[in-house]
């Protein structure tokens, strides 16, 4: 956004019809940052640290690789409603501006306040995570292998402190909130050289697992553990101890067990869209590369997923990776849990290795949120600038952040993570919400990739890619397997027990059927104070 033009959104005319000023919105995003910015939510270290591991728990006997091309379909099929929908509405505001002006404000505000509510939990669980998978993991690992028993007893007091919890959220919002008052050229920058960091530290924990034999893991690994546990052996007894307590860390083969891994990995792998969201500052926001980017946003994390697994699995065992994941190791040594960062760092029994590697990867939680209130921001602008809230909130500072926008943005993620930590919801248990919300706006996205052509044809056909296949245009096609996914990604969660869904159904309705609930009451309100005249405005594409 221009520093010296603020929105003016839409006002009537005295014959009824609506009259807007152009956003100031200005196409500053080149494609390869797009593609980062789309590669973000996936990331391939999120995954490995966070994901695969607890993947292999829920679904014992699933293959993860079967499971990584299973997921290849729903990715694409989210990438191409969004990027082409985007491509032939090139605004910002993502499924807000796509799913009101192809289907109806109505359902647009029902998907907006879904989406939201998921960027808001989203948050709050990027905020758990900077502690309880990030800051206390690397002071228990740096105290454990260094030798310092002051380092172990704080890592485990911020993983368990309500106030060191709050302390490190507000620094994650902070950084994130920080770097986006700056104009898009050094954002883009910082988010880059952000982006290069997270992944240097999966890149040089996979060459150490590479290099090093698993011999000389097990090795190593004996030995750092002797001083904890007094057994030379204990990479063998952490097999054997969760064997005893009944986990089968050799199953056979078994796809229904694959089907939980699917979904567990779809919770990372299919938000590869996000550039939807700023598509008014995409400098080629109209063309094929949009959906293209998309789409490599999404199949690049699983293809490289897949490369990282072979190679931990090979450098470390898979029989070991599940017996850690299910409490097997000596309870000397539990502590940091069994990320990737934690038994790369035992095997070169290096504090500074072992800080450096995972101070870059704490650099994704801020990173992350980042991204993810441009979902938020944009959509209060979007919103805003259709006249259904204050002109007020597009106020931008002197490089042309919508800074008031972010700020309300991230007052509501902190308080959504301050209901986290008081009430106790458990740390998958917010991820679970936010998929689940989520998955319903991305739904009504597929739903709009499906009628546009004939609903809207004249958005259709001045799209720059108008293919089909077998006379059925693709962005039905791709619209028709985001609803499948939608709906198989609801299934499974409900389905299967152990992914954690059905701990508590009425909170998960409250998070997620009442925002779509709030979302139609909103539009109610509105044509009420508004009068029928205020929806005119969505038969219309804003200027730019």
């Amino acid at each position: 956004m221009s520093a010296s033009e603020a929105p003016s959104h839409g006002t009537a005319d005295a014959g009824g019809m609506f009259t807007r000023t152009a956003t100031g919105l200005v196409r500053g995003v080149p494609p390869r940052s797009s593609l980062i910015i789309n590669l973000i939510p996936g990331h391939p270290t999120q995954i490995m640290a966070a994901i695969l591991l607890f993947a292999l728990t829920v679904g014992p006997g699933g293959n993860v690789f079967l499971a990584l091309l299973l997921v290849v379909p729903m990715v694409l099929a989210f990438s191409y409603a969004f990027g082409y929908l985007t491509q032939m509405i090139p605004r910002s505001g993502g499924d807000y501006m796509l799913v009101s002006r192809v289907i109806h404000p109505a359902v647009g505000y029902i998907s907006v306040f879904c989406m939201t509510t998921a960027s808001l939990l989203s948050n709050a669980f990027f905020a758990l995570a900077v502690t309880t998978a990030g800051i206390a993991p690397l002071c228990s690992a740096i105290g454990l292998i260094g030798g310092y028993p002051g380092m172990v007893e704080f890592g485990s007091t911020v993983s368990s402190s309500k106030g060191w919890l709050l302390f490190f959220g507000a620094i994650v919002y902070i950084i994130a909130g920080v770097i986006q008052l700056f104009g898009w050229r050094t954002l883009l920058t910082i988010q880059n050289i952000f982006f290069a960091l997270v992944t240097v530290a999966l890149v040089v924990c996979g060459v150490v697992a590479l290099v090093q034999s698993k011999e000389s893991f097990i090795s190593n690994f004996d030995s750092f553990a002797a001083s904890f546990t007094g057994s030379n052996d204990a990479y063998q007894g952490t097999i054997d101890a969760a064997t005893e307590a009944g986990v089968d860390v050799a199953p056979a083969f078994s796809f229904s067990a694959t089907i939980p891994i699917v979904a567990v990995f779809a919770t990372s792998a299919i938000f590869s869209y996000w550039s939807s969201f700023v598509g008014g500052e995409l400098r080629q926001a109209s063309t094929a590369k949009t959906a293209r980017n998309m789409a490599l946003g999404g199949l690049i994390p699983l293809a490289v997923v897949a490369v990282f697994t072979l190679i931990f699995f090979r450098g470390y065992g898979s029989e070991f990776l599940r017996a850690a994941q299910a409490n097997g190791l000596p309870e000397g040594i539990s502590g940091p849990g069994t990320s990737i960062f934690y038994l790369s760092s035992i095997g070169t029994g290096s504090v500074v290795f072992t800080a450096v590697v995972f101070a870059c990867y704490i650099i994704f939680w801020p990173l992350i949120t980042y991204v993810s209130t441009l979902q938020t921001t944009r959509a209060i602008f979007a919103m805003s600038f259709d006249g259904v809230l204050p002109q007020s909130v597009t106020r931008v500072n002197s490089t042309g952040c919508p800074w008031l926008a972010l700020v309300i943005t991230l007052i509501g993620s902190y308080l959504v993570f301050i209901y986290a930590v008081w009430n106790s919801t458990g740390f998958f248990q917010v991820l679970v919400y936010a998929l689940m919300v989520q998955l319903i706006a991305m739904g009504l996205v597929g739903l709009s990739g499906v009628l546009v052509p004939w609903v809207r044809p004249e958005l259709y056909r001045a799209s720059t890619t108008v293919r089909s296949f077998l006379g059925i245009p693709v962005v039905a096609i791709a619209g028709a397997g985001a609803i499948l996914t939608t709906l198989f990604v609801w299934w499974a969660y409900l389905h299967y027990d152990q992914l954690g869904t059905n701990a508590d159904i009425p909170k998960l309705l409250t998070w997620t059927i009442g925002p779509a609930a709030l979302g139609l009451l909103f539009f109610i309100v509105m044509r009420l104070v508004k009068g029928s005249s205020f929806e005119r405005v969505y038969k219309e594409i804003p200027p730019e």
